[in-house]
């Protein structure tokens, strides 16, 4: 019994030798390609300085 991914490996590997994949082999690539793992986020962030003391600067 193959994995996914071992079948995502061997149709991946027809693709780059030059063979043309059928309709089934296809929807299981873009299955595959859809619920990969994303490894970056995109993080909004906001910096605020808390100022303490007077207004020289000084504690």
């Amino acid at each position: 019994m193959a994995t996914v991914k071992e079948l995502y490996d061997l149709i991946k590997e027809k693709q780059r030798n030059g063979e043309k994949i059928g309709i089934l082999h296809q929807s299981i690539v873009d299955a595959y390609e859809a619920e990969d793992p994303q490894t970056t986020k995109e993080v909004s962030a906001t910096f605020i300085k808390n100022k303490k003391g007077d207004e020289d600067g000084n504690n």
